[in-house]
């Protein structure tokens, strides 16, 4: 499994194969996250309050989902409609939620933490 595809998957970064989450994206319980690795017993919150550091990658999603969706609805709204520009804006945020809860996550883990994909987990279980 290539690190893209372990990364729109959510798996474990370092054998590729354990979920990270226990329920669908589309659950009332996206955000419950295992606490080890299934299979490599990884645990995901390498340090106390490492999550934490998702909040700026989250950022990072909403700032792009709002600049996207702000020149596209420019485009077809103008100016003189602020008040639904406003509302065409945010209603990404709220409909996204979940996915930049969870690929916030996803992506700390992959990109930006010491955890490297390890091969020797390739062929067990």
């Amino acid at each position: 499994m290539t690190q893209l595809q372990a990364l729109v998957q959510c798996k474990c970064p370092r054998c590729r194969k354990g979920n990270m989450y226990k329920h669908s994206l589309f659950s009332f319980k996206y955000d419950e996250m295992h606490e080890f690795c299934p299979k490599c017993r990884l645990r995901f919150e390498i340090e106390p309050g490492f999550f934490w550091a998702a909040m700026y990658v989250s950022y990072a999603f909403n700032v792009a989902e709002l600049v996207t969706t702000g020149i596209i609805a420019a485009q077809f709204l103008g100016e003189n409609e602020i008040w639904w520009l406003i509302g065409i804006v945010l209603s990404p945020i709220l409909v996204l939620m979940p996915f930049n809860f969870r690929y916030a996550r996803v992506v700390l883990l992959h990109f930006l933490s010491p955890i490297r994909y390890d091969k020797s987990y390739e062929k067990s279980k």
